[in-house]
């Protein structure tokens, strides 16, 4: 009963805050961007205030070289803040340099007018001025950024073709240009990567295209636009993974480089929305899109973005709507549901303070009894476990006795055997008083070393018969690259016999080194080596031996 108290009473306390909350779990990078979002009034005005001083600059200036300078310079800071501005300051650079006769400066401009009208979605504008020049037209000093326009153009517009032929034509054109722009580009510089990166996503090589856009990142300055544009390639790469947290992690790094460099012109907020939405966080996908993505696509004023951000914004919208008005009606239902349910505990509330005493006193008695026999069942537990370990340890043990008994008896009658054998030859080579025969005899008996190896076998098969994947766990043990084979007709490997031997409870090192005749340090420095090798701690690597099994 006091739990249903309990349970009413939360209802009742929630019914008003329940559909407010947000439906997915905080992630403290999408906490920063919030407030990262919340401060790009100032992060615009200290852009302001930086094309202020440009412009000041510009304004005290008498001299065409650098006049035109500065204005290139306002046209990079204003690229990715407003079409409208950057498109003013190229336009008066390419009329400076035609009073001027500058071709050289003319063709400057008319390459990067190309990339601003393409990139702001102005794709006829840049088609004509690009018509107007061919490779052969330009000179070698001004052949990069022809090259560099042409990749732009073709890569961009790719998308926008009407039949498939068109597709592969401007398909072949961005990658011929985008070839010869990195053998004129130095190696492994920003714009290298990027071009790289492109080049393998074009072949579907995707972890080749990250690889590339992980090196953008390392090549540019947090929270600046070439970085926020790295990241977002990065973020790019994992398009075919949804669920990936990757993907979302580096969108949003990339949006907040954006809000804080002063970017209107970006992508990453817009598939941040997007996600957002797909996974229901309609509110703060909605905010995003509304306050933020449609509003600084307009500012920018680029057709291109306004028309990406309005394929998906309207859904977002009525998702939106639909989700509020929802949440009022429930709100209300909520309402008359919270008056019901204080009716009922009012009623329920002086039968509950009745029983309250009794309940009380039920449950201490059965925490009591719960808690003696929790301790019990721990005691059996503890107990069970000891007993399984200690009858495998046994079993164990028990296996390695009878197999060894029954080498150790073996090779003691065979010793036996050939000892009597042997006496009886010797006896009657002495008989016969043919001593001389008898020596020579024992000098051309077998070298010790092939009793030796018989006996290796002999231990190797039966260790092997016992353990069949003691080789395998034991390289297991050791760190990559480090695995020890038995070569040829071998085995076991002098090291491999050594921890065999530790495995079976042997840990002297002179004890080892007797029985497999071998100096004692000998022994020290196989031990280890070994242990230098180990893919865990050192100190434990011998008990991870003794555990094999």
């Amino acid at each position: 009963m006091k739990n249903l108290l309990i349970v009413l009473l939360a209802c009742t306390l929630t019914a008003f805050g329940i559909y407010s909350c947000n439906e997915t779990p905080e992630n403290p990078l999408l906490e920063r961007l919030d407030a990262t979002l919340d401060m790009k009034e100032t992060y615009q005005g200290y852009f302001k205030e930086r094309i202020a001083v440009l412009n000041d600059v510009l304004a005290e200036q008498s001299d065409p070289e650098q006049i035109y300078n500065i204005r290139k310079r306002l046209a990079l800071a204003y690229k990715p803040n407003s079409f409208d501005s950057t498109l003013n300051c190229l336009l008066a650079n390419r009329a400076l340099a035609v009073a001027e006769g500058d071709r050289l400066k003319e063709m400057e401009t008319d390459f990067m007018l190309v990339e601003a009208y393409t990139k702001a979605g102005y794709h006829f504008e840049a088609s004509e001025i690009l018509a107007v020049y061919s490779p052969e037209s330009v000179p070698q000093e001004m052949l990069r950024m022809y090259y560099s326009a042409a990749h732009c153009f073709n890569g961009e517009t790719m998308a926008y073709t009407s039949s498939d032929a068109l597709y592969a034509e401007k398909g072949a054109k961005r990658d011929r240009f985008r070839t010869l722009v990195l053998q004129m580009i130095e190696e492994g510089s920003l714009y290298w990567y990027d071009l790289k990166r492109e080049e393998a996503e074009a072949s579907g090589d995707v972890l080749k295209a990250r690889e590339y856009a992980r090196k953008m990142i390392e090549c540019t300055e947090v929270n600046t636009p070439d970085y926020a544009r790295a990241c977002y390639f990065y973020a790019h790469t994992f398009r075919k993974e949804p669920q990936s947290p990757e993907r979302e992690e580096w969108l949003i790094r990339s949006a907040i480089a954006d809000v804080m460099c002063a970017t209107n012109d970006y992508a990453s907020l817009n598939d941040i929305s997007r996600i957002l939405f797909e996974r229901g966080d309609i509110d703060r996908a909605f905010r995003y899109a509304a306050d933020h993505c449609m509003t600084d696509a307009l500012a920018y004023n680029g057709k291109l973005r306004a028309w990406q951000i309005s394929q998906f914004f309207p859904e977002i919208e009525r998702a939106y709507q639909d989700k509020h008005a929802r949440q009022t009606r429930r709100m209300a239902g909520m309402m008359a549901v919270a008056v019901a349910l204080l009716i009922i505990l009012l009623m329920m509330l002086l039968f509950i303070f009745r029983r309250q005493q009794i309940l009380d006193s039920m449950r201490r008695k059965l925490q009591e009894s719960y808690l003696q026999i929790d301790e019990r069942n721990h005691d059996l537990v503890a107990i069970n476990s000891r007993l399984k370990s200690l009858n495998a340890q046994m079993q164990e043990a028990d296996k390695v006795k009878q197999e060894y008994i029954a080498l150790f008896l073996g090779i003691v009658s065979e010793n036996i055997s050939k000892t009597r054998q042997y006496r009886n030859h010797v006896l009657k080579y002495i008989r016969q008083g043919n001593t001389k025969a008898l020596v020579e005899e024992i000098e051309q008996m077998p070298s010790i070393d092939d009793d030796i190896q018989e006996f290796y076998k002999m231990f190797d098969e039966a260790f092997i018969n016992l353990y069949p994947d003691f080789v395998e766990r034991f390289n297991g043990l050791l760190a990559d690259g480090a695995a020890i084979v038995p070569k040829g007709d071998d085995i076991l490997t002098p090291e491999l016999r050594i921890f065999a031997l530790i495995k079976l409870g042997i840990t002297d090192s002179s004890k080892i080194a007797s029985l497999l005749h071998y100096s004692a340090n000998t022994i020290y420095n196989y031990r280890a080596k070994i242990k230098n090798k180990a893919r865990g701690s050192r100190d434990e690597f011998e008990a991870a031996v003794r555990n094999i099994g």
